[in-house]
């Protein structure tokens, strides 16, 4: 059975887009309107996914995100978020959102993110082999809050390739989860060290060291669109 999306947008153009995209990918789909019709439809329906904007008349994105999981509802959700509502993102991921893309971002980046959403699922410690997979299971620990596995599964990240960035920013990303600014700058200084050009991490420092923290979301890679509205 084809996995079901549910889209969850009040711009037309957007939901148009999304809709077409994922018919072509051979994804089953849906789309809502509003927070308060995709809360409606969540109830009615199970999906493998939900595409779902944090900025929406009626229902916004973290009510929807609150209400699903007060319900125990376990569906995947990647939230979109654009300039203005992404301070949302670090409450998002305390609600269980598995990840971010930040709008406007290009169709090719967001098939890259479910296709790691969808691969994340089948991956166990019995069956990660390289990097990639390193890195995907350690988000996934971070999503389910065992946080200590998902250090310990960094950590084997970082042996695997030395030279990579991402590793020390997704540390980042859990200490600033857990609400240790220090340790989280800690991480995203030393993953610029190894790639000062690596935009996640630079906007997670600059964030974590402003004069006034404001959390305005997290960057997990770099496969998020750079571009803000």
């Amino acid at each position: 059975m084809n996995k079901r999306i549910l889209i969850v947008d009040d711009e037309k153009n957007i939901r148009t887009t999304l809709s077409a995209y994922l018919i072509s990918l051979g994804y089953e789909q849906e789309i809502a309107v509003n927070g308060q019709e995709a809360l409606d439809k969540l109830k009615d329906s199970k999906y493998d996914l939900v595409l779902l904007d944090i900025k929406m008349p009626v229902m916004d994105g973290i009510q929807v995100l609150k209400e699903v999981r007060r319900l125990e509802d376990k569906t995947n959700v990647i939230m979109m978020t654009a300039y203005g509502t992404i301070e949302n993102a670090v409450e998002s991921m305390k609600l269980g959102a598995v990840d971010f893309i930040s709008k406007p971002f290009t169709l090719e980046n967001l098939k890259t993110m479910i296709d790691a959403v969808f691969s994340r699922e089948e991956l166990s410690e019995s069956n990660i082999a390289g990097f990639k997979e390193l890195i995907e299971f350690a988000k996934k620990c971070i999503n389910e809050k065992k946080y200590d596995k998902a250090i310990e599964y960094l950590k084997k990240a970082m042996v695997e390739k030395l030279e990579s960035p991402e590793p020390q920013n997704l540390l980042g990303v859990l200490y600033e989860l857990k609400g240790d600014l220090s340790k989280a700058g800690k991480h995203y200084r030393a993953a610029l060290e190894l790639d000062p050009t690596y935009r996640p991490s630079q906007d997670n420092l600059e964030r974590v060291t402003a004069f006034k923290y404001m959390s305005n979301g997290i960057k997990f890679d770099s496969e998020e669109k750079e571009e803000r509205k």
